[in-house]
């Protein structure tokens, strides 16, 4: 029993919610680093390094003392050093060398301009020269330092570096996005709950895949990027704002529409009902008889009672309670399966 009570305070518990979010939205965001894919890429790399002469390393940032440092405890350089010609033929594996040396992608373009972003994401097939001359000299003289200044220096520290490197990039974006991971919270319910009924999905590009259950890991990593889920029997779902989430029929009539409002500070909780109650005005203009759904994070008594007393929405959800709890996240995605299911025995 006191297990039980312990859980149940836990769920309905602010901290709670807050540290959910952050958990999901951190992996998110790793996995969409390609990490991995990049120490991997690099390790690979040393199977060809009699291909990479170091001759000029000392105008390209490396100091003698840290060369020979490497060079005596037998790590491969360049799974510390950057050669030139390893970005020049491959510029996205920027992002191992500029983790390795613990620098974030807003510090290295403070210290060398350029769109480190797009690099490392592979949008940029060719680099300047002068610019990654500067990049090279950079991230070799952060290297070497660290070489220099640590008391060993091994190829099993490598990643640790990397992925602190990584989290600290994540814990600023997770900073500016609090509200965007509950939405995206949401949606990754609405998506594993709603799987056997998904058709199409159409991404913020435009592009449009059809929906392989082998390839469900991949939409959910991408689920910031979702804009439309296309449903049987011809229903799709909106994602976007005012509201959230809008469910609508093949005559793109709205029949659900969900709210989510993942804001922790108490003291704005009925300035975001407000905002709430106005973002469904849109769908409720084109069906007065839509379904609304309010997903609120902050549940103060206050707001409690102003939700009972005014009867603004038609289920109000507490965001703790569907990160957690199983059976919630069921009935909320059975709102909009007996809408479908509806429609499927009347067809």
């Amino acid at each position: 029993m006191a297990k039980r009570n312990f859980r149940k305070s836990l769920i309905e518990s602010d901290d709670f919610a807050q540290y959910s979010l952050r958990a999901t939205f951190f992996v998110r965001k790793l996995r969409s680093l390609t990490l991995w894919e990049a120490i991997n890429h690099v390790n690979d790399l040393t199977e060809a390094s009699k291909g990479f002469s170091w001759r000029d390393r000392k105008t390209w940032g490396i100091e003698a003392e840290s060369w020979d440092i490497v060079r005596r405890k037998k790590v491969n350089p360049l799974l510390i050093f950057c050669h030139p010609r390893v970005l020049s033929e491959q510029p996205r594996l920027l992002l191992y060398y500029r983790t390795v040396n613990l620098i974030s992608q807003k510090g290295l373009s403070t210290l060398v301009g350029g769109n480190v972003t797009n690099i490392e994401a592979g949008r940029v097939e060719s680099l300047d020269r002068t610019w990654l001359t500067k990049v090279v000299i950079t991230l070799n003289s952060i290297a070497s330092a660290v070489v220099k200044h640590s008391a060993e220096i091994d190829p099993q520290d490598l990643p640790g570096f990397q992925f602190a490197t990584a989290g600290s990039t994540i814990q600023g974006s997770w900073n500016n996005a609090i509200g965007a991971a509950g939405e995206a919270a949401v949606r990754t319910i609405l998506v594993n709950h709603l799987r056997n009924e998904v058709v199409q999905l159409v991404w913020r590009d435009g592009s449009m895949t059809r929906y392989d259950s082998d390839q469900h890991t991949s939409v959910l990593d991408r689920i910031d990027d979702l804009r439309v889920l296309r449903l049987k029997p011809g229903f799709h779902i909106l994602f976007g704002s005012e509201p959230d989430v809008s469910m609508r029929d093949p005559n793109d009539v709205p029949v659900v529409a969900v709210e989510v409002k993942a804001g922790a500070d108490p003291a704005a909780a009925l300035e975001r009902l407000g905002a709430a109650m106005k973002s469904f005005e849109n769908d409720r203009d084109l069906n007065p008889r839509v379904k609304t759904v309010y997903v609120v994070r902050c549940m103060t008594p206050e707001l409690q009672k102003r939700i009972n007393q005014g009867s603004f929405f038609d289920h109000t959800f507490a965001l703790s309670d569907l990160l957690l709890d199983e059976s919630r996240q069921k009935t909320f995605a059975n709102l909009f399966l007996r809408v479908i299911f509806r429609k499927q025995k009347r067809s």
